[in-house]
């Protein structure tokens, strides 16, 4: 066991107009053990109206939080920069702090992470930093086995075990993916294993290559040495850039970190394939080929034959994710990166990229 007296984490959640995973999510932090000591900050990337209704929910009478009066450090809570408002609330059961910031736009997921990492490495009470979904529910220990995990194997960047909220007992994967070369794809490690089932840990640990977004613990150490979240790829890679750069830190496992998740809540991306919003089909058709060409170049013919075999796939039940899975390889070729034109298009409406299928929710990161 490590020593975690005194030891801070500060906790970044990325949401977009779902304040229900977002409650859902601070609920069961306000859950978690004794130590380590942490804080929330909440980026919202859904505008102001998503902003009130987030802090609305954490507030509400079954809301995890409470307000919270006083003097407040200015390097957090001033709005500036790329955050047009900051409410500071306070967990009711333990002494955390929930800050919430507005996006003055959607930043996506880097940028909604960058946008708090911005501020607090400056500040040296948070020694780690928690990435984590908004429509996760960590169980209690999960905080405290990444910690744990990162001090006694000395790993820069740790990861969960996944699962799905129903079925528990199998795991959705261990810590995130390996790499398969020749298929140029992320491979989710352990899925549909039982949760229970013995491990070996240092051979998991040894093909791990990217740690899940959905649960990323990263040391300040390792974040202040490999920088911050690539925007370039809004959503989707973003967390396999990171981890990438970070293996020279250690990229490691903690099988006692057990963190529910739904997945794809806000993106539209949890469905079947042919129910997939086309956003979420063209940005990780795009960003396949922005990771590819930055980390394995050597692969990039490889990555575009598949994706076109991937893009066919969608033929039968879903023309129109075909054509933008399409979209996609052919913008990446175009050298478009951050937020996507086709979001845009979708924003306005604009008919050849709209279907039934695509809301607003799905805009998000």
């Amino acid at each position: 066991m490590s020593n975690l007296d005194g030891f801070r984490v500060a906790i970044l959640i990325v949401g977009f107009r779902n304040p229900q995973d977002v409650q859902a999510c601070v609920s069961a932090l306000a859950r978690s053990s004794e130590q380590p000591l942490f804080d929330v900050f909440i980026c919202e990337n859904g505008g102001s109206d998503a902003f009130r209704q987030v802090c609305e929910a954490l507030v509400d009478p079954h809301g995890p939080c409470q307000p919270l009066t006083g003097d407040l450090p200015d390097a957090i809570s001033r709005p500036s920069g790329r955050l047009s408002k900051v409410e500071c609330l306070a967990l009711k059961d333990r002494a955390s702090r929930v800050w919430i910031g507005c996006a003055e736009q959607n930043l996506g997921y880097a940028g909604g992470v960058n946008v708090w990492l911005e501020r607090l490495l400056p500040i040296p009470d948070f020694q780690g930093f928690w990435i984590l979904n908004p429509d996760a529910e960590p169980d209690p220990d999960a905080l405290r086995a990444l910690v744990e995990h990162s001090q006694l194997a000395n790993k820069g960047m740790v990861g969960s075990t996944i699962v799905t909220p129903d079925r528990r007992d199998y795991v959705y994967c261990r810590a995130g993916h390996s790499w398969r070369k020749l298929r140029t794809q992320l491979a989710l490690l352990g899925l549909g294993q039982p949760i229970s089932e013995p491990i070996d840990l240092p051979a998991i640990e040894a093909i791990l290559e990217s740690i899940s977004g959905a649960s990323m613990y990263v040391t300040r150490e390792c974040v202040k040495d490999i920088g911050l979240m690539d925007e370039r790829f809004f959503l989707y890679y973003e967390d396999a850039d990171w981890s990438t750069r970070a293996k020279k830190h250690g990229l490691g496992y903690a099988p006692d970190s057990i963190v529910p998740h739904r997945g794809g809540t806000t993106i539209g991306s949890a469905q079947s394939r042919a129910q997939r919003s086309l956003l979420s089909v063209y940005l990780e058709s795009r960003n396949h080929l922005h990771f590819v060409r930055i980390h394995w170049f050597g692969y990039l013919p490889l990555a575009l034959m598949f994706g076109c075999l991937q893009a066919a796939l969608f033929l039968p039940g879903s023309p129109k994710n075909a054509r933008a899975a399409v979209a996609g390889m052919l913008a990446a070729l175009r050298g478009e990166i951050g937020q996507p034109q086709f979001h845009e298009a979708m924003t306005n409406s604009s008919p050849p990229l709209m279907s039934d299928n695509t809301s607003a929710a799905n805009q998000g990161s």
